[in-house]
């Protein structure tokens, strides 16, 4: 069923809903219209009322949609088309004795869809809660609208939420050469082995990039995304990221360390060998196989915007996975958004005398190696043959990581 026709069903229902505040004086809630992102600024409009429907059906807010909000405080539409999240906008409709603001987006990646919500307290001016969740289908939306305003509100779900968090063990096969972790929703690429010539091919990288060399790897599993907020919730309880916009957005400030009890976790969770991908796995992975991209999805710098998030275009923070361009691969933001770590420790010779099959790295060392650079990163740090490096135990809002797993 259409959008459009659900949108009509459920305008007709709440006509038939008598006003709630009547005889009980209830907390004013502002909901703003959802941003589209690649989808039909129609859609977004449709999947607003329901948001707003959601809210009304829990009986707890008087609810004010933002042409309300801007009828009552006289604002311009300019002045609207500016969001309301900054603490003076906020702080204008805790005046107006509106207690609480939603706002957010929904979208389209490749064949999914998006929905991210964000809960402002206007009291204190400030972020409370926030929820990105995904969804197969343009069916699937309406409810998985309805669920994640009530996780947001902290209300029971009326019905199970079509998260891929919750995507049951039956479907962790995806398409051919693709895997779903069924205890997490991550999902991983098959990539295929062979040779290729890792280090400094395009004759502009750093000592440590070269002598460039053969390295032939067997198939390996490499997840598709970076690890995310939501998804490191999911496992360990708590969210140490800097960044904290919504669940989508990479997990960063976590060291090596962090990522190992991370990974610890998750297997036993899921019963599987997960692990951080070798540094020769992830430049073959980042540089699409044998075809020896000098960016993860491009050798054109001028290209660079569709693939990456980096200095260039990041507005100095980190972004929601999966929103630039995949690689050849089907593997996104392997160039900047967050530097990722590898499992092997950082010799600048190591190239010297690397094994030519399946390199493990150094058996030793003081610091581990990180790939891909970063959202803060110029465009020369985000090319696939860059090393980076840190010890074990540094942390930092640039750093995050993806997964690897062997086949079996």
């Amino acid at each position: 069923m259409k959008l459009s026709i659900l949108f009509v069903l459920a305008s007709f229902i709440s006509l038939l809903v008598p006003p709630l505040s009547a005889g009980k004086e209830l907390p004013k809630i502002a909901v703003w219209d959802l941003a589209p992102r690649n989808t039909p600024a129609t859609h977004a409009q449709e999947l607003t009322s329901f948001v707003v429907s959601e809210i009304t059906k829990l009986k707890k807010y008087e609810v004010y949609s933002q042409e309300n909000v801007r009828t009552l405080a006289g604002w311009s539409a300019e002045r609207m088309k500016l969001g309301c999240t900054d603490t003076k906008c906020l702080t204008a409709l805790g005046q107006m004795d509106i207690a609480k603001l939603i706002s957010g987006s929904v979208g389209k990646i490749g064949k999914r869809y998006t929905v991210s919500l964000n809960l402002f307290d206007t009291q204190k001016a400030r972020a409370e809660n926030a929820i990105s969740k995904t969804c197969e289908s343009e069916d699937e939306l309406i409810e998985l609208i309805q669920a994640s305003v009530r996780e947001l509100l902290g209300e029971s779900p009326a019905t199970p939420a079509p998260a891929r968090a919750e995507t049951p063990a039956s479907a962790a096969k995806t398409g051919p050469g693709e895997y779903r972790d069924p205890a997490t929703g991550m999902e991983f690429v098959l990539v295929k082995g062979g040779c290729y010539q890792m280090g400094d091919t395009f004759g502009d990288g750093g000592a440590d990039e070269k002598p460039v060399h053969e390295v032939c790897l067997k198939d390996f599993y490499l997840g598709k995304y970076e690890i995310t907020q939501g998804q490191w919730k999911r496992v360990m309880g708590d969210n140490p990221s800097y960044f904290k916009e919504s669940d989508g957005h990479p997990v960063e400030t976590v060291s090596w360390n962090d990522a190992q009890e991370f990974i610890r976790r998750l297997n036993q969770m899921s019963g599987k060998s997960y692990r951080l991908p070798t540094e020769a796995e992830w430049e073959y992975a980042a540089r699409n196989g044998k075809n020896g991209e000098k960016w993860a999805g491009t050798s054109n710098e001028s290209e660079l915007r569709e693939y990456a998030w980096f200095s260039g275009n990041s507005g100095n923070k980190t972004h929601p996975v999966g929103q630039k361009r995949p690689n050849g691969l089907g593997l996104y933001d392997m160039s900047g958004n967050v530097w990722e770590w590898v499992s092997d420790w950082y010799d600048e010779d190591y190239y010297h005398n690397s094994p030519k099959n399946d390199p493990p790295g150094p058996s030793s060392g003081q610091d581990k190696v990180l790939r891909g650079g970063s959202w803060l990163a110029l465009p020369w740090l985000v090319r696939a043959a860059d090393r980076g490096w840190n010890e074990p135990s540094g942390r930092g809002n640039v750093v995050g990581f993806r997964l690897g797993l062997s086949p079996q």
